[in-house]
């Protein structure tokens, strides 16, 4: 996975980094597809051929990993990995026997087999939540919301996932407790929903936020192991507490698309009615001005 995550990483133009994301998308559905593994392999060498970056990237790898007896790899992998492709009488011949291991394409094709799924997933996961790999934000969304960990989103909320999407951005914070509260308060809306998204980002999550208001209302996305999480940003005044309505709306977005958490974040706080409303689901989170605050002092988990 780190083969494929520096390879990608190391490429000199950014929409060469997208393209090697969307490579990765497709060669997953290809492996957990149901064909035959003949036509899998001819399907994953096709994709490899089929732009000029991703056979770069390709044979990157088939640099690194040609001499994997002699490389830094785990002993298990290199028992491992030999041991997969053997195990695999269905390929047959020339095209995927051990001796096509050295070949320009036949290692990362015969690699991509050996991940699965999973270790794909992980690879893609690796290059998006790289700072240098995040300049073609939308590209790397639209595969994003093909995840099959978002397939029950609907189209509507995948498309409002797309709008104008822009990154987090972690603004410079006073820290001493007060000045920080009244700094929350003074921010742009915008520039809130930036602040809190990056909360997410800096978790670890890949998070974004959207600029154009969207029928949902929501603020900001970030893709969680367990699915997605929906958040929505209110910069109100200490006096203007969110009220039971918004949180009634905003679970009906979350249950209806199948969100694993929802998180309404605000600079005021809740009404009575608005906190009983929340604890009859457990995937609403409320995170009011003291939560918020505690957020700057200690990182929260997601």
């Amino acid at each position: 996975m780190g083969l494929f995550a520096s390879a990608i990483n190391h490429t000199t133009r950014p929409e060469d980094r997208a393209l090697a994301i969307r490579w990765l998308s497709q060669s997953r559905e290809v492996i957990a597809s149901d064909a035959s593994s003949m036509y899998k392999l001819k399907q994953l060498n096709a994709l490899i051929n089929s732009r000029t970056a991703i056979v770069a990237v390709a044979r990157g790898i088939s640099e690194a990993a040609s001499n994997y007896r002699q490389s830094s790899l785990p002993w298990s992998m290199k028992i491992a990995l030999p041991a997969t492709l053997a195990a695999m009488p269905l390929i047959g011949g020339h095209a995927a026997g051990i001796a096509a291991f050295g070949g320009a394409l036949g290692v990362p094709v015969l690699l991509l087999v050996f991940l699965g799924t999973a270790g794909i997933t992980s690879i893609i996961e690796a290059v998006v939540t790289s700072p240098e790999a995040r300049t073609h934000i939308a590209d790397i969304i639209d595969v994003i919301v093909e995840d099959e960990r978002l397939r029950r989103t609907s189209a509507q909320m995948k498309a409002a996932m797309k709008e104008q999407p822009l990154d987090p951005t972690r603004f410079s914070m006073p820290v001493e407790e007060m000045a920080l509260r009244e700094h929350l308060l003074s921010m742009d809306p915008f520039n809130f929903e930036q602040h809190s998204m990056s909360f997410f980002h800096r978790a670890g999550l890949e998070a974004w936020v959207t600029r154009k208001s969207n029928d949902f209302g929501v603020d900001g996305f970030a893709t969680h192991p367990d699915g997605l999480i929906i958040v929505q940003c209110k910069r109100n005044s200490p006096s203007n507490k969110v009220g039971r309505p918004t949180i009634q709306q905003f679970k009906g977005v979350v249950e209806e698309q199948h969100a694993h958490r929802g998180y309404i974040i605000t600079t005021s706080t809740f009404t009575d009615d608005a906190i009983e409303s929340a604890t009859r689901s457990n995937k609403i989170v409320l995170i009011a001005m003291d939560d918020l605050v505690r957020w700057h002092a200690e990182p929260p988990h997601f």
